[in-house]
């Protein structure tokens, strides 16, 4: 037996022994070459900082401040008390926010993310805002079910959270821009047999939520490259063709459908690849366009799971864009390649899955070396014992889809993530990747650091499952 069918049955057998199972395809973030705001960032010469600081000498108002119509804030504040400047400067380091006004609607702060450490989501993938917050937007549908939720519904979701959370304003155009989806496994069963529904099936990115992003990263950036990369369990050109990633669904919208294992899933060259060192001084290896690219937007989905505790928009990057053939051990060292089996390897001289702690040295070392620009997350289905229940101890995927209709948005992955976990009522300061980042300066796990817009935790959280991690996730 070869290809999905033996992956599938081998990783039944892996499941009854209680082994750990495949990560899903996760997520990683900023930018490398011109991040956040490209060479713009923030706004120019005129970002609600620098010499027309939204505050200093033109305190947040006249004409030449860090706000879209001459306020550095909500109430012309772009930062301490109604300056726009002042300590908070429109932006700290005089980025206003995501467009360099100071803010998305105005604001040099709270609602105008891109500003703190560096407003870029980048360089130092902080993505804050002027007055040290990290901004989360979530909205919710008022259909009764995620099923009920049409594409007209998804792209008011969507474009709301996007506003909310500051715009996407930082994208200019002629840039290169990636899209990854988390499309860990295109099938419905263990086997590989069967294809899952293409939409709100809880597993794998809603191509929908994918397209209205795309089409509004096309509206900023008309004659740049639009790029859907993704590493899923099979190959990508499987997993893009069964859950609706093609160019009948997404037109002009998207230049190319990439995926990260190459020319097959047991492709070892690096001649598409480049070395990063990671902040430990790790040495890893990295797709050289998804490397290069001037934006990267994390497109995940909200589930749980079973090795990691919660994936989100950090893991759909940090395992996702992960060249397998790099990262997967062939048969003979133990591991499940093949030609149509991109699993990534689950031995410590591949991907360590043995422990959350482990899982997320490596989930940290990989996120740190390209975070994410911008997190939109499909959490219209979201999914306990992830990230396929069909491959958890405990799970069945009939009853495991969880009805949360929700869409967040946010500039941070880490600040995204730690109001998914709660949502989840998850707890993201026992999640080791988001701590380790936490550490390092990519965001925070402190809730008293993220304003939510919208939807409040309080409105939405319902408990998720995972049998492995509960002290992660204790589902109550």
């Amino acid at each position: 037996m070869t290809g999905p069918r033996r992956f599938f049955l081998v990783a039944a057998l892996v499941a009854l022994g209680a082994a750990q199972f495949p990560s899903c395809s996760s997520e990683k973030s900023g930018s490398n070459t011109a991040t956040g705001g490209s060479s713009a960032t923030g706004g120019n010469n005129a970002t609600g900082g620098n010499n027309a600081t939204g505050g200093a000498s033109a305190r947040g108002g006249n004409s030449p401040t860090g706000g879209s119509s001459g306020s550095g804030g909500s109430a012309a504040t772009g930062g301490t008390p109604a300056t726009g400047g002042s300590a908070a400067k429109g932006g700290t380091t005089g980025n206003g926010g995501a467009t360099g006004k100071g803010g998305a609607t105005g604001n040099g702060g709270t609602i105008a993310s891109g500003g703190g450490i560096a407003s870029s989501g980048g360089n130092t993938g902080s993505g804050g805002s002027t007055s040290g917050q990290y901004v989360v937007a979530m909205v919710q549908s008022s259909k009764a079910q995620a099923s009920d939720i049409t594409q007209d519904d998804i792209k008011t979701l969507v474009g709301d959270a996007i506003t909310k959370a500051g715009g996407l304003d930082f994208i200019k155009d002629g840039q290169t821009v990636v899209l990854k989806p988390n499309i860990v496994t295109p099938y419905a069963d263990m086997m590989g047999m069967t294809p899952m529904a293409q939409t709100v099936n809880g597993v794998s990115t809603d191509w929908r939520v994918a397209k209205v992003v795309a089409d509004l990263v096309r509206a900023k950036n008309p004659t740049g490259k639009i790029l859907v990369m993704e590493g899923s369990t099979v190959p990508a050109a499987t997993a893009f063709s069964l859950m609706g990633y093609t160019t009948a669904n997404f037109g002009t919208s998207v230049d190319e459908f990439i995926g990260f294992e190459g020319t097959s899933c047991t492709d070892r060259t690096t001649t598409a690849l480049v070395q990063k060192t990671a902040p430990n001084g790790t040495q890893l290896w990295v797709n050289k366009r998804y490397a290069t690219a001037d934006v990267v937007i994390s497109l995940p989905t909200m589930k749980t799971h079973l090795n990691a505790g919660i994936t989100g928009a950090v893991k759909n990057l940090a395992i996702g864009t992960t060249p397998v053939g790099q990262y997967s051990a062939p048969p003979a060292d133990g591991g499940f390649s093949s030609g149509t089996d991109c699993t990534r390897g689950q031995t410590a001289g591949y991907i360590d899955h043995s422990t959350p702690e482990t899982l997320g040295q490596f989930i940290h070392d990989n996120y740190s070396v390209r975070p994410a620009d911008f997190v939109v997350m499909d959490a219209l289905q979201g999914l306990s014992h992830g990230p396929a229940s069909m491959w958890s101890t405990g799970g069945n995927y009939a009853t495991d889809k969880m009805n949360m209709r929700l869409i967040l948005a946010g500039r941070n992955a880490v600040a995204v993530d730690t109001i998914e976990a709660l949502v989840m009522k998850c707890d993201p300061k026992q999640v080791p990747h988001l701590t380790k980042l936490e550490a390092d300066g990519l965001g925070t796990t402190d809730t008293s650091k993220i304003s939510v817009v919208g939807k409040q935790v309080s409105d939405v959280a319902t408990p998720f499952t995972v049998t492995n991690q509960t002290a992660i996730c204790p589902g109550i």
